[in-house]
């Protein structure tokens, strides 16, 4: 599950179809461009409170990948960030569905 993850959010960084860390997700979230928000596990506890209530005022469903790290993502997505957001619905379902199976 962890690599289909990693490869879909590189699909989506070459597609262009991430925005990359706080601002460009927030930015996105608010432009209600944002499909989906996913961070990683070790991010601040202030960012992860902000990202959410960004998330919840606009009802952008927001995740945690618990099984990545910063520098996990960072390497999946090319860039160094804690968060992303995925602006395309091919790219942001089946890792949501992936983060919400029971497998």
């Amino acid at each position: 599950m962890r690599n289909k993850i990693i490869a879909l959010l590189g699909f989506a960084a070459k597609s262009g179809s991430l925005c990359y860390g706080f601002e460009s997700t927030v930015s996105a979230v608010r432009a209600e461009k944002a499909k989906g928000v996913f961070f990683a596990s070790d991010i601040s506890a202030k960012s992860r409170k902000e990202i959410l209530f960004h998330c919840n005022r606009f009802a952008v469903r927001a995740f945690e990948l618990k099984d990545m790290n910063i520098a996990d993502l960072s390497k999946s997505t090319g860039k160094k960030c804690a968060v992303v957001a995925v602006t395309n619905n091919s790219f942001c379902d089946p890792i949501i569905s992936y983060l919400t199976s029971d497998i």
